[in-house]
């Protein structure tokens, strides 16, 4: 059958019906682009793992490609070295130009087809794929490299035509037009290759003899020819189930497991045999964007080490429409499958999904824990410090130009807790201005945290709350007062309550107003810290020397009450959302202290 000139008709090639450029119910549209400006990347919605980079004249050395990221593959001169196949670190170097003999080295297309023919699966992590210049042979790599889970499946393509098809544009991309007969096949098919290697290039031809390829856009133009790829090669029919789905994040778990973030217009249970073809067994949870802000989510690994109700206790945790409120409007379901929040929908992006998903996981590692309590110690520390040299040098008539002030006012006491409440709302500004929710800085919610209220009555009576001086009360009543129950307090609460605890409270596992009660990593961590600072300040003030308060017991007694009132302000904290009742609890204590014993 003689190939005719109408670009509509269908040739016969090998047996086989390839109706080019026509773009019919059958096939449906793959590709994409995603991101903006140079970023821009092309994707297969059937390899939402493969990401391919088109940058015009983009070349790396040969020290960077070997020593390239994981899940990189170089096509056709991108990487200035001999091709090279790097398993182990799954790097890959598809050329024929440096290092090689280019006469006895096959083209990229043929490289990548062997490659996949030989059972690569690239469904095992995210892969970046790099090219510059969109000619044929390197569009024909990328082809096969993104429908690589098709090649072997001659029920799928036209398997032998993408064979006759790669093998002629091979030869004639290494050796030339002329050396194309080195094929091997009959006249009058070789033939029927070049004319339809010749309207796969028209468009490129026509913009190079106009002067525009450079000005072209490379990945428009090869989603174009990756289009009529589709209609060449892949059979009528194969993609009448073929279901569009988007990829928005992806992040690695472990155990080879991933979590990821998808759009599509199917529901949930509809997508799963689709989703077990396009991740295999690697899904471990999957989130199902329906709208802008709803998320259905569900857990296809039933064996994960955590369960969706982790997941959900980590999402509202982040959620800044959630924020720890009761009712319905929270992240929620069963252990298998739950969603968004009902009323408002989510305000997390599929990366910050994804990322809550990855932190349930990882706050099981102990050495995560010790990490994040020694980060939060030494911010800790830095305001401490700050705060003790602040009070050692604290003059405020002659800092600020003042006549007179009160004689609390010019206390080192009153320095160090004021240059403390500073300090701490500094570091706050930096680290809780995006997630304020996660440091307490919201309204109060729910009720039961008041039951815990009590225990602060009985912290006041063991009289071991820092409180002023007693000189302070008879040389300024109101002043030692408002120092009493606002400075002092809320100082402290501030930097342990708040700072400490919430930047402990990045991985772990917290109370919220409707959770079974426990005692917490970050309040454990937080009063820790809080008996460190609060015994050795009391003790200062009790003008009792270190070792004869350590042999007395004295300090012990301080580092035990410190330690029940920790506890009992930081359950508070989480149990409230808030700051404000872990400083009504402490000034509730002090108030108990300075009523029943005086200013002591």
């Amino acid at each position: 059958m003689e190939l005719e000139d109408n670009e509509q008709a269908p040739f016969v090639l090998e047996n086989m019906t390839i109706t080019p450029n026509h773009t019919g119910p059958t096939f449906p549209d793959r590709y994409a682009l995603k991101g903006e400006g140079g970023d821009r990347v092309l994707t297969c919605l059937e390899a939402p793992n493969l990401q391919v980079s088109i940058k015009a004249s983009l070349t790396v050395t040969a020290s960077a490609a070997k020593k390239a990221p994981p899940g990189t593959i170089y096509l056709d001169g991108v990487a200035q070295i001999a091709p090279f196949l790097d398993h182990e670190k799954k790097v890959y170097n598809l050329d024929h130009h440096e290092g090689c003999v280019r006469t006895f080295t096959l083209a990229t297309c043929e490289q990548a087809l062997i490659m996949c023919v030989k059972g690569l699966d690239l469904r095992d992590r995210e892969w970046k794929i790099y090219a510059n210049e969109p000619d044929l042979d390197t569009i024909l790599a990328i082809w096969i490299i993104l429908n690589h889970q098709r090649i072997n499946n001659p029920n799928a393509i036209h398997r032998r035509s993408l064979f006759a098809l790669v093998r002629v544009e091979g030869i004639i991309d290494a050796l030339g037009l002329e050396m194309r007969e080195l094929s091997g096949f009959p006249a009058e098919l070789l033939q029927k290759l070049v004319r339809i290697i010749d309207r796969l290039r028209v468009s490129e031809l026509e913009l190079k003899k106009s002067g525009e390829w450079s000005k072209t856009d490379y990945l428009d133009y090869t989603i174009g020819v990756l289009r009529k790829l589709d209609q060449f090669l892949i059979k009528v029919g194969e993609l009448d189930d073929f279901k569009g789905i988007e990829e928005l994040a992806r992040i690695e778990l472990i155990n080879n497991r991933i979590a990821v973030v998808i759009a599509s217009d199917l529901g949930i249970y509809e997508l799963e045999p689709h989703l077990n073809k396009l991740y295999g067994n690697r899904l471990g949870w999957v989130a199902l964007r329906k709208g802008e802000h709803e998320y259905t989510l569900r857990q296809m690994d039933l064996f994960m080490p955590v369960t969706l109700e982790d997941v959900y206790q980590r999402l509202n945790f982040m959620d800044p429409t959630v924020k720890g409120r009761t009712g319905i409007n929270r992240w929620g379901g069963s252990g298998d499958i739950g969603g968004s929040p009902r009323d408002s929908g989510t305000r997390l992006s599929p990366e910050q999904i994804v990322s809550a998903c990855r932190d349930v996981i990882e706050k099981r590692s102990d050495i995560r824990h010790v990490k994040r309590f020694l980060t939060s110690a030494a911010f800790a520390l830095l305001v401490v410090v700050a705060a003790i040299a602040t009070g050692q040098n604290w003059h405020p008539l002659s800092w600020f130009g003042w006549d007179t002030a009160s004689v609390c006012v010019q206390t080192q006491m009153f320095g160090y807790h004021l240059a403390m409440l500073v300090f701490s709302t500094i570091m706050l500004t930096v680290v809780a201005w995006h997630r304020p929710w996660q440091f307490g800085i919201m309204l109060p919610t729910g009720k039961d945290w008041w039951l815990i209220l009590p225990f602060a009555i009985l912290c006041g009576l063991t009289g071991d709350i820092l409180v002023p001086r007693p000189s302070m009360f008879i040389a300024d009543t109101p002043t030692a007062w408002i120092m009493a129950l606002v400075l002092i307090p809320l100082s402290l609460e501030l930097l342990f309550r708040s700072l400490v605890h919430g930047m402990m409270a990045r991985l772990a596992t917290i109370q919220d107003s409707e959770s079974k009660w426990f005692f917490s990593g970050p309040t454990i961590g937080s009063s820790l810290l809080y008996v460190v600072v609060v015994g050795l300040q009391m003790n200062m003030l009790s003008a009792v020397p270190l070792m004869e308060s350590l042999t007395n017991g004295i300090l012990v007694k301080y580092a035990v009450v410190a330690v029940i009132f920790g506890l009992g302000a930081g359950m508070i904290r989480e149990r409230s959302h808030s700051i404000l009742p872990a400083w009504l609890f402490h000034a509730v204590a002090v108030a108990t202290l300075l009523l029943i014993y005086g200013p002591v």
